[in-house]
């Protein structure tokens, strides 16, 4: 574990999960918790068939006979030095163990399985601390990387007295996966795959960067034609690539099962993938085609959040003969399960925004049984609003191939709904939607009211618009212009490669902490300082108000280093502290939006002062903040029902002319004259008009700046004559519309 933290839609808010466990696809056989902490876990089979869990914690290593799943037993436990990480392989008869605490790498005898023994501890002398180790069993070889020495590889010729092989220096290698003459590096620091050929200096036959640039992990399949790597931060993935050629690393698909979650390790047994997630416990991935990764089974082990860092399942080992998975929390200890797979398919179309205020709102889902002879027996759906208590609608088969629709009733405006799906089939499995390792994990949202935006700069005017920066002390590094792609290496203990934009999100400019540009590095300054402030925006009329910026940080973990946003002087966001030892450095590879509530401080506020800040120590400087299409946007009620005045005749002869006019519209908006046979009322992109289907335009244009327009029709056609008509206005202004009375018209 090394890292940092950092299909959310506009507006979506994630849910806090029920604290308990939850199996999706799964069976839990067992569950032993003896010790404070846990860490890594690996297995050992006998010769003779007994499987058996080798448990990390943080004082030592425990051995659980686990021939009956159902009912693990330990066998022994062997004291090691303090440490939150240890990690442990097998050869042959042994099992060898290495940690952060130091001392080299302990060799455990397990001849007799059921009474491990402690032969030595060995190689102080050629590390101090190492964090992983990996055993390529046919070359006899032990690859203990992520120590003071760069990784080292042991001959395991004689077990007991391993003796130095090859050294390779740097970069750091966390983790990695060897077989078949090719090692597959994980270099976490540099964002990086590489397939390197197995010789004492390890030559590159390829490298590609991985997704979330922060690559833990990197596992192949049985014939090298498949990898999977793990990025290790938040929101990271797992990402699969075509290796056919090993000089030619092909990416293929990337993945996650919860956008605010981490994963941590993943291996690949056939065409699935076994996965450790921390709040999300362990994950099972389909990948039968490795360019369009599936869910196929979870177990939530953990009690916490979605987003909640580095908490729950560290390790998880699917190697045993019997089939069955073992995985261990770093809270909730040592888990023992089975995969079932997935027993319910689910298509669904979330429900877009909507100013009905009446509903209810349709949701539709076709669930398919994916098990033998099972029906879907029943479904319902899951919605609460503004984060309130949970409450439930039933779904009814609806007509079609397992067609199921239920309803949300209709919310008073502004309001924000969350909903997900939950069904059961015949032989009591349970499935839900979206697929996470907990129902209502992630969810669909929609918002009922109208989305106003009160301020929007992308960044792109000739000033900086209201826009000022300074400092507090050393430096104002503050820049707005094209950003230049600076990257670089730094480090406090272990080197991290961090990467700046090479583009604005939107257009050519946006802010940044030295945007690399005129002989600059890119990077921030040590002991630095420093601030970037919006402009006074107005949210008087502002409810329910939320900020959306496009972000690419890197900034090292905190304490060491902080990057913050103030709403009127409050801390609204700032990058965390992590679990103890561990460094939480947010490494954008790419812009992502964060989205932040700010209602609190903006609601009605006449006077809202946004503050982004940067502080640092004198280690370790990374590329800081950068900042593109900055918003603030208000959900308003949808409150904008005949707000418009349309006057004008409701008697005309064929022949003749009329003249409507419009009044009270949003100024400089654009506008509909609008026409029906109809009154009965419909709705048209979620704003309930008073018109009736079919709508027909008669006119369309722009109202002048103080919100009116004129209209004049062309001479009434004879073809016309005994018509009665029905005529409204409508208006779109910021996202919002609105619409005017309606006036009859008759033609005779």
């Amino acid at each position: 574990m090394h890292s940092m933290k950092t299909k959310v839609a506009l507006l979506s808010l994630l849910l806090l999960s029920p604290l308990a466990a939850q199996d999706n696809g799964t069976t839990l056989l067992a569950k032993v918790k003896s010790y404070s902490e846990y860490n890594d876990i690996w297995g050992y089979t006998a010769p003779d068939g007994r499987e058996y869990a080798i448990v990390g914690t943080t004082t030592g290593t425990a051995f659980y006979n686990c021939t009956d799943p159902s009912n693990p037993y330990e066998v022994a436990f062997i004291a090691g030095p303090g440490s939150i990480w240890r990690d442990m392989k097998t050869y042959d008869h042994y099992a060898y163990i290495v940690t952060e605490g130091g001392g080299g790498v302990q060799i455990v005898d397990l001849a007799n399985p059921d009474s491990p023994s402690l032969v030595k501890t060995w190689g102080s002398n050629y590390w101090t601390n190492a964090h992983n180790i990996y055993i390529d069993v046919p070359d006899a070889k032990a690859y203990v990387c992520g120590t003071n020495k760069g990784m080292r590889v042991l001959n395991l010729n004689n077990p007991t007295t391993p003796s130095l092989w090859a050294t390779k220096s740097s970069p750091y290698i966390h983790d990695l996966h060897v077989q078949n003459g090719k090692a597959h590096l994980g270099e976490i620091y540099d964002g990086r795959y590489k397939i390197s050929t197995v010789s004492t200096n390890f030559p590159t036959r390829d490298s590609i960067s991985t997704p979330g640039r922060f690559t833990h992990s990197a596992w192949a399949n049985a014939t090298d034609t498949v990898c999977v790597t793990t990025d290790e931060v938040n929101g990271g993935s797992i990402a699969t690539y075509d290796i056919s050629s090993p000089t030619n690393i092909k990416h293929l698909d990337t993945w996650t099962i919860n956008s605010n979650s981490i994963v941590h390790n993943a291996y690949i047994i056939g065409d699935k993938v076994y996965a450790s997630w921390y709040t999300e416990g362990f994950v099972c991935a389909d990948i039968s085609d490795p360019s369009n990764i599936k869910f196929e089974a979870s177990y939530d082990t953990s009690p916490y959040n979605p987003g909640s860092g580095y908490h729950g399942a560290w390790g998880c080992y699917p190697f045993s003969p019997s089939g069955v998975i073992y995985i261990s929390d770093i809270e909730q200890g040592f888990h023992i399960i089975k995969v079932d797979g997935a027993s319910l398919a689910f298509d669904h179309t979330p429900l877009p925004n909507t100013q009905n205020e009446a509903g209810p709102y349709t949701v539709e889902a076709t669930i398919t049984p994916l098990k033998a002879n099972a029906t879907v027996a029943s479904a319902d759906v899951w919605w609460r609003v503004e984060g309130g208590s949970w409450q439930t609608s039933s779904m009814v088969a609806s007509g079609g191939a397992n067609r199921w629709t239920g309803d949300i009733p209709g919310q008073a405006s502004p309001a924000i709904v969350e909903y997900y799906i939950h069904a059961t089939d015949s032989q009591g499995n349970k499935g839900w939607y979206p697929e996470t390792s907990w129902p209502g994990d992630d969810t669909y949202s929609f918002a009922v009211g109208v989305i106003r935006t009160v301020y929007f700069n992308d960044f792109e005017g000739w000033a900086d618009e209201g826009w000022t920066h300074g400092m507090v002390k050393t430096e104002d590094d503050w820049q707005r212009g094209a950003p230049a792609g600076a990257s670089g290496t730094s480090q406090r203990h272990d080197g991290t490669s961090w990467y700046d934009p090479g583009a604005a999100f939107s257009g050519a400019l946006c802010w940044g902490n030295d945007l690399g540009n005129a002989g600059n590095n890119g990077a921030y300054s040590s002991f630095t300082e420093n601030w970037l402030q919006s402009p006074v925006m107005d949210c008087s009329n502002a409810s329910n108000t939320k900020l959306l910026f496009q972000r690419w940080l890197n900034v090292e973990g905190a304490p060491f280093d902080s990057a913050r946003v103030l709403v009127n002087g409050n801390v609204v966001w700032e990058n965390p502290v992590g679990y103890s030892g561990e460094k939480f450095n947010i490494l954008d590879a790419s812009w992502r939006q964060q989205t932040l509530d700010i209602s609190q401080w903006a609601d009605g506020n006449p006077s809202v002062v946004v503050r982004f800040e940067l502080l640092s120590d004198n280690i370790m400087e990374l590329g800081g903040w950068n900042i593109d299409d900055f918003r603030v946007i208000s959900l308003d009620g949808s409150t904008l029902h005949d707000t418009i005045q349309l006057t004008g005749p409701s008697n005309l002869n064929v022949g003749s002319t009329g003249t409507w006019t419009l009044s009270q519209a949003p100024p400089n908006s654009r506008y509909w004259l609008l026409w029906s046979i109809s009154n009965a009322g419909s709705s048209v992109n979620g704003h309930a008009l008073d018109l009736g289907t079919p709508i027909k335009v008669a006119e369309t244009g722009t109202t002048d700046a103080t919100g009116s327009a004129s209209i004049t029709s062309p001479p009434m056609p004879l073809s016309a004559a005994g018509m009665s008509l029905w005529l409204e206005a409508a208006a779109k202004k910021s996202g919002a519309i609105y619409d005017s009375n309606i006036i009859p018209l008759d033609i005779q």
